[in-house]
């Protein structure tokens, strides 16, 4: 049954996974599970090494192959929820065995065909590997016998040794899954004294050495080397993480009440309307019992600090991502909910009771088998291109010893797993504006393109671009610059469209340049639309037509063109008529009668 509950979900998961990866940071860890490179703080060693081998496979394109390695953590994160399920039935005292099994394989089922587990499944990034090691943390505290005189601790090593990878994966989903140890190792120590603490601990370690691989990968310059981590300074810097450690808890930029709401409906979204209620139910008659408070306590506590904990944080509204950190949170209530279907047949012994309750669990496990046609439109990326065809018009198609100055992550990632996957545009400089000041980064970098001396200088000391210096650039070769951060405000008078990128000018262009270069623009906007058509749907792909409609139309303002600022505005409007950012713009617009002064509308996509 264990096996069933994986591999129904595995062979769905490789069906729905797509040939392209997906927006967001799905093409950094691509780039890292290829090139073994160092991606983003805290690094994430273990996703480089879990996923290389995935690599090798001949299976389909590389980033199809890296997400075949997620939708393999994720099938076995499944494995271990459907054995714990059946364990925390168990010792409820589900005594059918039949039955049990099915309802723990309804549970499994529904867990692995609601979008927030599925689509972590079937696409890069490290959050389905962390699911499968905090799973196994989970269903290894199942396993302990508290209630034996002198329980065996070795299921607590396990489960230490788990979230230690855990740690050299994603640290902070991992640390949000170490209060499920208390009780097991607070029975443990009163049985077999501090010895048992050691043992934890050093399982722990054993797994957290993965963070060793940074500094030796470091230091032979991968091409995404993010903070370059050779140095204690810098390994400390990455490893911490500290460049994300803003905006959080009470500080964060959402209300405290809205974003339970918005974890509420997430939780419907998922699960329906009937998960919380029988999790509630589930947890009544696990900590009802003496024998089972042990289970009452690791499913309890992490859904509280999964679920609930990461709501506290920060937002959790419209981001695939906050999903991921969720999933733990997720399996332990699904858990919860199936001891709640079970709770009101524990005490019964008539077989009556028996029967219903054996085609309730079939009933459920059939239900758990259609949530995958329930949730396959939204969480497939089987046909999913729309990422690829931006490369097209904005990676592929960049002239020859082009330098491009990259302001946004999503885009810079693109340009690093093209690279890895195509290497096609070796000729071509990338200069990661987001990443400068990352550790030792600007180190490496100045260290292979020593040209790029006094622009990163002085950005770093300004904080924003320096025409002068891109001016100077560009008298040997083609400068293109994204205009999508508010570092890039200088330069708006001094560029043309050119692509999806601006082209630098030695000097700044005149009307008729910019009306032409905006008529090309036009027939780009165009073709690309007629070609991510089919992934209009797709909630980051109109993201990312709707901020290159949204920085055009700033471009055209700035420059006094109005008539094709207010048609970029309303070419966006036609995808999203309510986004904000361009409605206020299109107030402006209306009583304008020259160029107008961007600087208030000009936000940072983040």
């Amino acid at each position: 049954m264990a096996a069933l509950a994986a591999l129904v979900p595995l062979v769905v998961y490789a069906l729905t996974a797509g040939a392209h990866s997906y927006w967001l940071d799905s093409a950094e860890f691509t780039a890292a599970a290829i090139k073994l490179d160092i991606p983003h703080p805290p690094g994430h060693p273990l996703f480089g090494l879990w996923s290389k081998p995935f690599t090798l496979l001949p299976i389909g394109p590389l980033p199809y192959r890296v997400a075949i390695a997620e939708a393999v953590a994720a099938a076995l994160a499944l494995g271990s929820v459907h054995t714990a399920v059946t364990r925390t039935l168990d010792k409820l005292g589900c005594a059918p065995h039949v039955p049990r099994s099915l309802l723990a394989l309804a549970a499994t089922w529904t867990l692995a065909g609601a979008y927030g587990f599925w689509f972590q499944a079937i696409r890069a990034e490290v959050y389905a590997l962390e699911a499968m090691l905090v799973c196994a943390s989970l269903e290894r505290l199942t396993a302990l016998d508290l209630d034996a005189p002198r329980p065996d601790p070795r299921p607590l090593y396990q489960a230490c040794l788990a979230l230690g990878l855990g740690l050299a994966n994603h640290h902070f989903i991992a640390v949000l899954g170490l209060p499920a140890l208390a009780y097991a190792l607070v029975v443990l120590l009163r049985a077999h004294g501090p010895r048992v603490f050691g043992g934890g601990l050093t399982s722990g370690l054993l797994g957290l050495a993965c963070y060793v691989y940074l500094p030796l990968r470091a230091a032979s310059l991968p091409p995404m080397d993010l903070g370059h981590p050779v140095s204690l300074r810098d390994f400390v810097w990455v490893v911490s993480a500290q460049v994300y450690a803003r905006n959080i808890g009470t500080q964060a930029l959402q209300p405290l009440g809205e974003r339970f709401a918005d974890l509420l409906v997430i939780l419907i979204e998922n699960f329906t309307p009937f998960a919380l209620p029988l999790a509630l139910l589930g947890a009544y008659a696990l900590v009802r019992t003496r024998a089972t408070w042990p289970l009452a306590y690791v499913w309890i506590i992490t859904v509280s600090i999964s679920l609930c904990g990461r709501a506290f944080l920060n937002p959790v509204r419209a981001n695939p991502d906050v999903l991921g950190y969720m999933m733990p949170g997720f399996a332990a209530l699904l858990v919860l909910a199936a001891a709640g279907v079970a709770a009101p047949f524990v005490a019964s012994t008539e077989s009556a009771a028996r029967v219903v309750f054996a085609a309730l669990a079939t009933l459920l496990a059939a239900l758990g088998l259609g949530q995958f046609v329930h949730g396959s439109e939204q969480s497939s990326l089987r046909h999913f291109h729309a990422s690829d065809d931006f490369d097209d018009t904005r990676r592929r198609a960049l002239p020859t010893r082009a330098l491009v100055v990259l302001t946004t992550p999503d885009v810079t990632f693109r340009h690093w797993e093209g690279e890895a996957v195509e290497a096609l545009r070796a000729d071509v400089t990338m200069l990661p504006l987001p990443f400068l000041g990352y550790g030792g980064s600007n180190q490496v970098l100045l260290r292979r393109h020593p040209e790029l001396t006094s622009l990163v200088d002085q950005y770093m000391a300004r904080g924003q671009l320096s025409y002068a210096a891109l001016r100077a650039l560009a008298v040997t070769r083609p400068v293109l610059v994204e205009l999508d951060a508010a570092a890039a405000l200088p330069l708006f008078p001094f560029v043309v469209p050119d692509g999806l990128l601006y082209r630098v000018l030695s000097a700044p262009p005149s009307a008729d340049e910019v009306t032409s270069a905006a008529h090309r623009r036009e027939r780009t906007q165009a073709a690309l639309l007629a070609r991510v058509h089919d992934d209009l749907h797709e909630p980051e792909t109109q993201k990312n037509l709707l901020w290159s409609r949204y920085v055009e139309a700033l471009y055209y303002s700035a420059h006094g063109a109005l008539p094709e600022a207010r048609a970029s505005v309303r070419a966006g409007l036609s995808l999203a008529p309510r986004t904000r950012e361009l409605l206020l713009l299109e107030r402006a617009l209306s009583v304008a009668r020259g160029p107008i002064a961007i600087a208030p509308f000009l936000v940072h996509a983040e």
